[in-house]
């Protein structure tokens, strides 16, 4: 079985970066690995004021099914070689590293203080329809309405490109991406779950790497009949609900052949591997439910859960069982010809 999942090779790593940004849904998240699907839409522009004593280039990365900003990176120069030497009608990976490259003047807090205002004024402006639609003349109106805003006076002269790719393609170059909710998050660290800390534990790290692949599992609460999670120790066998809708979680319920007839799943067996305990209460067990496969269940509380029953346990039951009926069929047998022996003496 171990071979059936190596098989799947840099495909299933894909596909599982794939399913961060297709919502879970395991076929659009194939489409996107494939290169069939194309979420995000590059807008490329490079700029220069009237004076030809600043010039830029920057990068805004839209996606196209949600409608947001997921990315915009930029660099500037206090002249006017950036607008003169990049071709913009380049691949964006290209212009991305020759961005990453620039040894400019700005300070970083800068630049990110113009990407911020970037996003802003792209947002009030609304352009969201025409980057759609790939409306460049429109788009390229608006562009340089926002860069005139943030830059001018003098005028900003600027040139516009428009180009495709995925949000995969964005993480596998290493661009941050910013989602719905997750840009410019105050939240007080003090307030979140505690599981954060744990997770960042060196021992979760090296228990991870030595997997083949990690997947996200549910233990099953048993609270009359099953065992503190606290008593749990690592070789012990435990059910585990494989929760997560990756292709390596369908690979295994397929050759375990648990799941029923309307497609619901049934738990699968998981011999603990470790179990780490978090900041303040619970622990994070890693069980192992296929080879190389781990699946990693989170209980931040001591609850019980349900202990899977040796096997040894039910054929020796099934040993003593037939045992007995043989015992009973002996003895019966016995009775009957003994019967009708002494029938045939009367």
């Amino acid at each position: 079985m171990a071979e059936q999942y190596e098989s799947l090779g840099e495909k299933t790593k894909l596909v599982d970066i794939s399913l961060r940004y297709t919502a879970g849904d395991i076929e659009k998240a194939k489409a996107m690995a494939s290169g069939q699907l194309q979420d995000i839409t590059v807008i490329k522009a490079k700029f220069i004021n009237g004076t030809k004593d600043e010039s830029g280039l920057f990068l805004a990365f839209f996606n196209n099914i949600e409608d947001y900003i997921s990315n915009i990176t930029s660099a500037t120069v206090t002249n006017g070689t950036l607008f003169e030497k990049i071709r913009i009608f380049e691949d964006w990976k290209s212009l991305y590293n020759q961005l990453k490259n620039i040894s400019d003047e700005e300070e970083s807090a800068e630049l990110s203080e113009f990407n911020d205002r970037l996003m802003s004024l792209f947002i009030e402006q609304d352009i969201f329809p025409h980057v759609n639609e790939k409306d460049i003349d429109r788009i390229t109106v608006l562009v340089s309405e926002a860069l005139n805003a943030i830059l001018g006076p003098p005028k900003i002269q600027c040139q516009v490109e428009i180009g495709a790719t995925s949000s995969l393609a964005l993480d596998l170059a290493g661009i941050e991406i910013e989602t719905p909710g997750t840009a410019h998050d105050d939240t007080d660290s003090s307030l979140k779950v505690p599981v954060e800390a744990a997770v960042e534990d060196e021992r979760v790290a090296k228990i991870e790497n030595e997997a083949d692949y990690v997947v996200e599992g549910k233990a099953i609460v048993a609270p009359v009949k099953g065992k503190y999670i606290n008593d749990i120790s690592v070789g012990e066998k435990i059910k585990v609900l494989l929760t997560g809708n990756d292709v390596i979680s369908e690979k295994v319920l397929n050759a375990l052949n648990a799941f029923d007839e309307s497609g619901g799943r049934y738990p699968v067996t998981g011999r603990v591997k470790a179990k780490i305990p978090m900041d303040k209460s619970g622990y994070i067990v890693y069980t192992l439910v296929a080879k190389g496969i781990l699946a990693k269940i989170i209980e931040e509380e001591n609850v019980k859960i349900l202990i899977d029953k040796p096997v040894e346990e039910g054929v020796e039951v099934a040993k003593v069982d037939n045992k007995l009926l043989f015992i009973l069929a002996f003895v019966v047998g016995l009775i009957i010809v003994s019967g009708i022996i002494l029938l045939s003496i009367l």
